[in-house]
């Protein structure tokens, strides 16, 4: 019998050594413990991602119920979307450096738990629009630790074989996070008030906290590069004022002194930021990267499409819900439909750029969204469900088409270990162009509708004429009260409303063209090559 046991443990032993052979050679020095767990881990950092994703696209719901709240201007609610996005765009290559100096997962872990503390602060004690603005920066402080971390985690837990399926499936979440946050925002607004939405983020961040403390594993750059702390200085400070410009300059006036000097200041501080890593030993960000025509390209690429979908989505649900007439719980299950195509289509996307090339997947994908933009700037407040369902249907899959492989080639240009850097790179696309998004489609938005509503606000005087060109939500709450007048008015108001719509539609149509003949011209064609990194 012990003869027997011995001979199996034998056995066992020399098979444990034939798998560890095997292993060693394809997991790319990815540890065993690590590697039989990957898929588990993929799925706690995309339910990290997703919280965080969530927390920028659930307020869009929320927009009309926040502004008749606490008295919200266009402006404003501009800047409660916005200053997220902002905050996390300045400071990702930061944290992506930290991450790769000091250990990605320790960097998401505080990360979450800033995030968290945000969130519960806007929930909870945020009481007027600038304590609102306070809590949102917080929230991006942690968020710009987490995003970057989980992709960086993510191309050090797969091996090459597998690591372009994953990222699909990590791009996918991101995109997906966007859409889905309407659905989450509009099931918690028909029930509670928006506060909900902060007490969500909550809970789903402090869940990563736990499930990334057990699975997730600590990495970090075995060259131990430091920090290169001016470089981040300089791209924080580059970033967050050539969007705060971007934001200002409609209402407040291109010459006007705050502007010009947020303008001028991030100009100056990216021409820096740019001089500096040039030099710097241990670059913040390789510049010689974008000697790559295909990482510059889609750098580029993404940053275009994420300007597109959060342009569309800041607008949308005020368009649903005060234009089209829908419920906050109506409108987010009607688009429950225009996240399938991102959610289906993406981890297929890699199979489609191995036969046809990234070059002609991005292009078209791009110029269906162009279409869409197009169809987008024709639309009245008399537009039905199914105009809006097809257009956005062209919409998310050219998006789709599109974003994938360009995040697949960005993160293969970049040596693993300096994946922070690659990260924060790929999510500074996405989040600098989210921010540029709601900024410039937003203020053109904005600045339509203030010049559009100016002869009906006129025949008033005093708070009503400024709460009738403040913003839609609000006109439309005064106009309630002002008797025979009220039809006329919330006509004017919305017709007002939907000029900028098509004005933004038309800005955004331009934009995306123009980035479809950079990638036709500018991507290499797809080789043999491509299938392995993209």
């Amino acid at each position: 019998m012990f003869g027997f046991l011995k001979k199996k443990n034998t056995e066992t032993t020399k098979t444990r050594k034939v798998t560890h052979k095997l292993t060693t050679k394809e997991l790319e020095g990815i540890d065993a413990w690590t590697y039989q767990r990957r898929w588990w881990i993929l799925g706690t950092l995309c339910l990290t991602l997703l919280g965080v994703m969530l927390a920028n696209s659930s307020l869009n719901m929320a927009l009309p119920m926040m502004a008749r709240d606490l008295g919200l201007s266009q402006l404003e609610l501009t800047w409660v979307v916005n200053v997220y996005t902002l905050v996390f765009a300045s400071l990702l290559f930061i944290a992506g450096a930290v991450g790769d100096r000091y250990g990605r997962k320790l960097a998401m872990q505080i990360g979450l738990a800033v995030f968290t503390a945000g969130s519960l602060y806007a929930g909870f004690l945020a009481q007027t629009g600038t304590e609102l603005i306070i809590s949102r920066i917080v929230m991006g402080i942690g968020a710009s630790f987490v995003m970057p971390t989980t992709l960086s985690i993510i191309n050090n837990t797969f091996p090459k074989r597998e690591r372009a399926r994953a990222v699909a499936i990590w791009g996918a979440i991101a995109g997906v996070g966007m859409m889905f946050g309407s659905v989450i925002s509009g099931v918690l607004l028909e029930h509670f008030t928006w506060h909900s939405l902060f007490y969500f983020s909550a809970i789903i961040a402090v869940i990563g906290l736990v499930a990334n403390q057990y699975l997730a594993h600590e990495s970090k750059d075995e060259k131990e590069s430091p920090v290169d702390w001016l470089g981040g200085l300089f791209s924080a400070a580059g970033i967050f004022g050539f969007v705060y410009g971007i934001t200002e300059a409609p209402s407040a006036g291109i010459t006007d002194p705050l502007v010009l000097v947020s303008l001028i200041g991030g100009a100056v501080a990216i021409a820096a930021f740019i001089f500096w890593e040039f030099r710097s030993k241990s670059p913040m960000l390789d510049m010689k990267l974008f000697k790559n025509r295909a990482f510059s390209v889609s750098s580029l690429t993404l940053t275009l499409v994420f300007l597109a979908m959060s342009g569309v989505f800041f607008s949308m649900s005020q368009l649903m819900q005060l234009v089209m007439g829908y419920s906050a719980l109506e409108s987010s299950l009607l688009t429950i439909p225009l996240m399938l195509p991102m959610m289906f289509i993406s981890p297929l996307v890699p199979s489609v750029v191995k036969k046809v090339g990234a070059r002609t997947t991005i292009t078209v994908g791009l110029l269906l969204v162009t279409a869409a933009f197009l169809v987008m700037s024709t639309w009245t407040k008399d537009l039905t469900y199914w105009h809006l369902f097809g257009t956005m249907l062209v919409m998310m899959l050219g998006i789709t088409f599109a974003m994938t492989p360009g995040t697949n080639i960005l993160m293969a240009s970049v040596p693993r270990n300096r994946s922070g850097m690659g990260s924060a790179m790929n999510d500074t696309t996405r989040e600098l162009g989210s921010a540029l998004g709601v900024a410039v489609l937003g203020a053109v938005l904005s600045a339509a509708y203030e010049k559009n509503i100016a002869e009906a606000a006129s025949h008033f005087t005093g708070s009503v004429k400024d709460a009738l060109e403040s913003s839609l939500a609000v006109a439309m709450a005064v106009a309630e009260k002002l008797g025979p007048a009220a039809d006329s008015v919330t006509n004017a108001a919305m017709d007002a409303f939907m000029t900028g719509v098509s004005h933004a539609a038309l800005v955004a149509a331009a934009i995306i063209f123009v980035s479809a003949m950079i990638a036709l011209f500018g991507l290499p064609k797809h080789s043999q090559k491509d299938d392995d990194t993209i």
